[in-house]
């Protein structure tokens, strides 16, 4: 009796497990996510959901890779100022293995962090300050964000033309906000030590200076924003190319030129 229980349970918690599975990824775009506005907002966190749990916003064709957009706090002691990382993780569902992620940049920890797809490829924001981009440079607007089932993540432009992938710039287990960690001092200065984990050390926590208790410098939401979160343009992706529109200027700045010298 306890044995056949005890196999019931073990059904019952697989069959949760896949299809608390299912339901994550059932919102997620499957090998492809096209723009079509300048600023396409691909995912937001809030402040302090931590315990959420991560959907993947975009899969492979056969599942067995998916892209998530994290948020972390720094882990006590780890050093740095206590800011949050938002940051992108391409992961094998299969072991749950992080195979890519985008550098862990510090963000602050009153903002809603925000990843999206603009004229730059991938950008992350913190309210409305980017604070990471891929550094995509083309000519043509850019289209299509790609997860191809060899775990690559890629960018086309509007012609179909590869202009980015994260192969070319790997990175992975970075494990963000953790003592040595990218974007924080490896080590502590010989005067510092470890923050006391009897309090919270994000900003605008309460502290106690002689008995009395202050608050922090609490950092407003980035300027420009709605809510600590990016003002988006909206315009159609391919409208206005910065660098179409420089080109074009040139094109007649030379003709009026020419005509200059004939005329």
């Amino acid at each position: 009796m306890e044995s056949a229980t005890l196999m019931y349970c073990c059904f019952f918690f697989l069959f949760l497990s896949l299809t608390t599975r299912a339901e994550a990824e059932a919102d997620a775009a499957v090998g492809s996510i096209e723009r079509t506005i300048k600023q396409q907002i691909l995912a937001t966190i809030e402040p302090n959901s931590y315990e959420t749990v991560p959907k993947p916003i975009l899969t492979s064709s056969l599942g067995n890779y998916a892209v998530y957009f994290l948020r972390r706090p720094t882990v006590p002691g780890a050093g740095g100022f206590g800011g949050d990382f938002c940051y992108i993780e391409v992961q094998d569902t299969r072991t749950h293995q992080s195979v890519w992620e985008s550098e862990c940049n510090p963000i602050t920890t009153v903002n809603t962090c925000s990843l999206v797809f603009s004229d730059q490829g991938l950008e992350v924001f913190d309210g409305s300050r980017s604070a990471w981009d891929t550094g995509v440079d083309a000519d043509n607007p850019l289209q299509t964000l790609e997860l191809v089932e060899e775990g690559d993540m890629r960018i086309r432009d509007q012609s179909g033309e590869l202009v980015w992938k994260a192969s070319d710039d790997p990175r992975s287990n970075q494990e963000c906000g953790s003592l040595g960690s990218p974007g924080l001092a490896n080590v502590l200065p010989p005067f510092a030590s470890p923050v006391d984990t009897g309090r919270q050390n994000n900003f605008g926590s309460p502290v106690t200076f002689g008995g009395n208790t202050q608050q922090q410098f609490q950092p407003k939401p980035g300027v420009g924003s709605y809510g600590g979160q990016p003002l988006v343009d909206s315009t159609p992706f391919d409208s206005g190319n910065s660098k179409v529109v420089a080109n074009m200027a040139k094109i007649v700045l030379l003709a009026m030129g020419i005509n200059e010298l004939l005329f």
